[in-house]
């Protein structure tokens, strides 16, 4: 009989039973076809004519993708786990891709589309992981660095990419489920530079079974196997982290303790006031401007007329192109102690911020990618507030910058005009698949790398004052057009540009 009205036949004879709902009908209907033709426990009687023919059935019953469902308890999980506790008293943020956010692996077996959501169960267990290190974990919507539009209460960052996804079932109609993934957990500052970063495989296996029972069982063992494989390379990740934490986190934790210590009436808060104070000063004389501002922050909000707290925040939101808010707390300064010495320091602040620094910048090659927009580079350097760029047009530099005279003729020329600075950069971008298993049907996941390379010139002097080299990556699992692909390359650009900004600045060039 024709597959299809076979189903119909069996759909119209189950239907007249009372009280059936469409959803268990289906299965009734699927399940009564199985017993006319296979025999589950016993050696396999089904011929593969007959088997494809209940697989025909099978997708008109329930369409040609079928969705493993998760049913996953990370936080149970990881309490009955051997993993390392040494958690860190940090709050810090868990960034998550959109791209992951809906990850589904989807896999062709023998006629149907079964898809496994990856992403649904992805997102529980970084923020478990994330519990298990640190004290709070909050979601946030972007990575750092951060400015004023959008400045998440974090300590860090934490961002889980998934490198590659394979799961399957190993045997004709019994066997057994496999999954496999590659994650890869990195550890960011709030000035967007990277303080730790992992790689590791989890892999899982279910029990054996026979296949077409679990079929009709929902395949919560599918689902169920594919979450372990995550949670095993997460797993990793935590005891490894644990192992060898970054310094600069462990750093923080004496002022989480004191915080908790003034909370709970045992510390004054001048005295919590001059362990952030000193902090920020730490961080400030390290050039972690970011860092530093956020304990000048702290510090403000227990003694708000402190004048050197105030002048350190305005210094710092200088160093991070938050030129706005730096004139803001540099007047606080002046208003509030007009004849001390951050007074005095505030006003030539004021008055070198009003002077931005004419700059000029001249692109060379863009390779392989000459779409990119770098015009972002001039725009994140006007965002800053810090620079008036001046028209370079008709500025263009010898082929060869080491032929000495050639180039001081140019620089001259940029001085004339105005331009006190010379930035010459190059724009290199890639893309290639990450490193892999090589199991067909796995889900690998592109990297992209975008590298800004720059070269600041002082026009004055005609010498060579820095070099900078900004190199942004990012991994995309899921398959992508060439149109998205360029979206994604343009995003690491516009990251790169912003912190080719704050490395200029860190430079004290201004």
């Amino acid at each position: 009989m024709n597959p299809a009205k076979l189903y119909e036949k069996t759909h119209a004879s189950l239907q007249k039973q009372p009280g059936r709902k469409s959803g268990s009908l289906k299965q009734a209907v699927l399940r009564r076809l199985l017993e006319m033709i296979y025999k589950p426990g016993e050696l396999m009687l089904l011929n593969s004519k007959a088997f494809y023919t209940l697989l025909t059935i099978a997708i008109v019953a329930f369409g040609c993708a079928y969705n493993v469902p998760v049913a996953v308890d990370p936080i149970k999980d990881t309490s009955q786990s051997e993993l390392v506790r040494k958690k860190i008293a940090l709050k810090v943020g868990m960034y998550l891709s959109d791209d992951l956010k809906h990850y589904i692996y989807k896999q062709q077996k023998m006629g149907a589309t079964f898809q496994m959501r990856v992403g649904d169960y992805l997102l529980p267990i970084a923020m478990t992981m994330g519990t298990t290190l640190f004290d709070e974990v909050t979601l946030v919507n972007s990575l750092p660095p951060y400015d004023d539009s959008y400045r998440p209460d974090i300590d860090a960052l934490i961002r889980p990419e998934i490198l590659f996804y394979y799961g399957d079932t190993v045997g004709s109609f019994s066997g057994y489920i496999q999954a496999k993934t590659k994650l890869r957990v990195t550890v960011y500052d709030l000035g967007g530079n990277i303080l730790w970063q992992d790689e590791a495989i989890g892999e899982s296996r279910s029990k054996d079974m026979d296949f077409v029972s679990t079929f009709l069982a929902d395949m919560d063992e599918v689902g169920k196997t594919g979450y372990e494989a995550v949670f095993s390379a997460a797993s990793r990740i935590i005891n490894n982290f644990n192992a060898k934490p970054p310094q600069e986190l462990v750093a923080l934790i004496d002022i989480k303790k004191a915080e908790n210590l003034r909370n709970g009436g045992a510390l004054p808060d001048l005295e919590l006031f001059k362990k952030l104070y000193e902090k920020g000063r730490f961080q400030y004389s390290k050039k972690d401007y970011h860092q530093s501002l956020y304990f000048f922050e702290k510090a403000s909000t227990l003694v708000p007329d402190q004048p050197a707290a105030l002048f350190y925040t305005g210094a710092s939101y200088t160093y991070i192109g938050e030129k706005s808010s730096a004139l803001k707390k540099f007047a606080d300064v002046i208003n509030k102690k007009p004849a001390g010495q951050e007074a005095r320091d505030s006003k030539k602040w004021l008055k070198r911020l009003d002077d931005p620094l004419k700059i000029g910048i001249i692109g060379g090659n863009k390779s392989n990618d000459a779409a990119l927009n770098d015009g972002v580079i001039e725009d994140a350097l006007i965002k800053s507030g810090m620079y008036e760029t001046i028209d370079t047009a008709d500025l263009s530099p010898p082929t060869n910058p080491a032929a000495s005279a050639d180039f001081s003729k140019f620089l001259e020329r940029c001085y004339k005009k105005g331009a006190k600075v010379i930035i010459l950069y190059d724009v290199d971008s890639s893309s290639g698949k990450a490193q892999s298993d090589f199991y067909s049907g796995e889900d690998v996941a592109t990297e992209h790398s975008v590298k800004i390379s720059a070269k600041v010139y002082s026009t004055k002097k005609k010498q060579l004052t820095t070099e900078i080299q900004i190199n942004e990556k990012s991994s995309v699992i899921k398959a992508q057009t060439m149109g998205e692909e360029m979206t994604t390359k343009q995003q690491l650009l516009q990251t790169g540009a912003k912190k080719l900004v704050l490395q200029l600045l860190k430079n004290d060039i201004f």
